[in-house]
């Protein structure tokens, strides 16, 4: 009988040796899809951000300038009927600066006009004017005079209108604000309702008539009827303060006559026709000085209101120099030099320089001259303790 012959076991590694090392293969594969699972994410790479561009600034506050009343002659005041003069008929005495004449113990002396006096040009059948007067830009009513008989300028109106080109007011609260320049509207016959401080206008706004209000004797005459118009500066924000304490009457806050400097309005009206994007730094810098002071004082109030107004260096604590308009308004104001501090020596004030084509007949007298050298005037002295009050 014969037997089958034995297979070998070896026959099995035929087929275990390829499923071993398909096994080999498989694990590996899986180990490393582990270890990938739990590998870091690569780090982002930053993208560059663009920075995006700061706001345009505001256009300036002038550009929709209009004119106070319906006078559209601005552009040529010697033309009949644009200004209306004093008494006198001088047409002269209807314009800024030291236009007119007062008389004092018997002498005559050069009077300063702040604004421009325009004439009526519309009346009804009993010769009272109608022209409406208007908010000649936006801004924000500070002031009104509704009693005639407290100001020589009658009823009144006073705004306000911001002008970042001056510069940022700091507040306490972390915030700022842009400087404000002023207008002013006086001998009102009447004040729109609803005229009154914080009420905000735009250009063309209704504020008033155009009348001949006043405390002045003699008053002025119905057939003199005018819009006086002024555009100028606060010198100090803290007049208030010191009328309270020198018991001014009426009080006016800081609206006090003593405490407002106005530039030529038709001059400027007359700039911002040229140029309709005028701001008002930029007209300051047209401006010529009547004059050059030197000055002692603690840092001033009105460059904490106008900072662009301040030339070079911060203020070093010691005396300033300014240049002043011929209204006694401040152009700009810096340090003063080694010179200007010997020029001072012991003194408050000092004349450092005199433009006499500009000072003219001698604007508001802050200076005078004596014994051919510049000093300041009593008047001038007190300019000077509101400057630094």
């Amino acid at each position: 009988m014969r037997y089958p012959a034995r297979k070998s076991p070896l026959r099995h590694l035929v087929w275990i040796i390829p499923l071993l090392v398909l096994d080999f293969f498989f694990f590996r594969w899986l180990a490393f899809r582990q270890a990938g699972c739990h590998r870091p994410a690569p780090e982002p790479v930053p993208v560059a951000q663009e920075i995006p561009e700061p706001p345009p600034p505001p256009p300036p506050v002038w550009q929709r300038m209009v004119p106070p009343t319906p006078q559209q002659n601005l552009l040529t005041p010697d033309m009949p009927g644009v200004l209306q003069p004093t008494g006198s008929g001088r047409l002269e005495s209807a314009k800024f600066g030291s236009t007119r004449t007062a008389q004092r113990g018997g002498r005559i002396f050069p009077a300063f006009h702040e604004g421009v006096d325009i004439a009526a040009t519309a009346r009804d059948r009993k010769g009272i004017p109608t022209d409406p007067v208007y908010a000649i830009a936006e801004g924000r009513v500070a002031f009104v005079n509704s009693v005639a008989g407290n100001s020589s300028y009658g009823k009144y109106v006073l705004i306000e209108h911001p002008d970042p080109s001056l510069g940022m007011i700091s507040k306490r609260d972390g915030s700022s604000e842009p400087a404000t320049v002023y207008t002013l509207y006086a001998h009102l016959a009447d004040i729109r309702f609803g005229i009154r401080p914080g009420h905000p206008v735009a250009p063309g706004d209704e504020i008033g008539t155009l009348g001949h209000t006043s405390n002045t004797q003699p008053p002025i005459p119905l057939e003199r009827s005018h819009l006086h118009w002024e555009i100028g500066v606060l010198l100090n924000s803290r007049f208030e303060i010191k009328g309270r304490e020198e018991k001014i009457k009426p009080d006016f806050g800081n609206y006090n006559g003593g405490n407002l400097f106005a530039f030529d309005p038709l001059d400027f009206y007359a700039a911002h026709s040229r140029d309709p994007g005028l701001a008002m730094a930029s007209y300051f810098a047209t401006v010529p000085p009547a004059c050059e002071v030197v000055l002692r004082g603690k840092y001033p109030d009105y460059f904490r209101r106008f900072p662009s107004l301040w030339k070079g260096t911060p203020h070093d604590g010691g005396p300033i120099c300014l240049a002043l308009s011929q209204s006694g308004a401040p152009l700009s104001g810096r340090n003063a030099s080694a010179a200007e501090v010997t020029l001072l020596g012991n003194q408050r004030q000092a004349v450092a320089k005199v433009y006499s084509d500009v000072l003219g007949r001698n604007g508001r007298a802050y200076i005078a001259q004596t014994g051919g050298k510049w000093q300041f005037t009593e008047k001038g002295r007190q300019w000077a303790d509101i400057l630094f009050y």
